[in-house]
């Protein structure tokens, strides 16, 4: 009878011990799993962010081209515009040589014309008590014209004022003389009626 106990306990213990070590199989191959899906996750970030980098990388890529292209046309515009450049600085040293030659031709002229100044001053100061007359003369013209400005300025101010005084005093006369015309239009009209 012993022997018979112990089967049933023995069998309840393999069971028991079956059931953890399935369990702690389970729990072994579910935390692998719980690995693998962490990784695979990672694996995805890692996938989403190298794709997402990518296309980052091409539209840089893009950008960069398109920025070298207009850097190249750019180029293009700088060599014309330094040939232009070039072309206009030879035009310039060939004014400039001709300049410098009006240059001379100009510091020749005002040689010349110092020394004709200078022969005129001595024709001015020859004719100095001429010329003295003459501003003194045109000096009393000014005074004399300013005067009669000043006259005339205050007869346009009279004249104003009196015209003034003219228009009111019409007006003053045209208004009673309306008034009369009314009083005795209507005298008349009620008389004849």
């Amino acid at each position: 009878m012993k022997s018979n106990k112990k089967k049933p306990q023995r069998t309840k213990q393999l069971q028991k011990y079956k059931r953890e070590t399935q369990s702690s199989e389970i729990d072994a191959l579910q935390k692998e799993l719980q690995v693998t899906k962490e990784k695979l996750e990672e694996q995805l970030h890692e996938e989403i962010s190298t794709r997402a980098d990518l296309i980052q990388f091409k539209k840089e890529n893009e950008e960069i081209l398109q920025h070298n292209q207009a850097l190249t046309k750019e180029q293009r515009h700088l060599k014309t515009r330094h040939q232009a450049l070039t072309v206009e600085k030879q035009q310039l040293e060939a004014q400039l040589r001709s300049e410098t030659d009006l240059i001379h031709q100009i510091k020749q002229a005002n040689k010349e014309l110092a020394e004709n100044r200078a022969a005129f001053l001595d024709i001015l100061t020859n004719q100095k008590q001429l010329l003295e007359e003459i501003s003194e003369e045109h000096e009393a013209q000014r005074i004399t014209l300013q005067q009669k400005e000043n006259d005339i300025r205050a007869v346009v101010r009279e004249r104003d004022y009196f015209k003034g005084r003219y228009e009111k005093m019409m007006n003053t006369k045209m208004m009673k003389w309306t008034g009369k015309y009314w009083t005795i239009r209507k005298k008349i009209i009620s008389h004849s009626k």
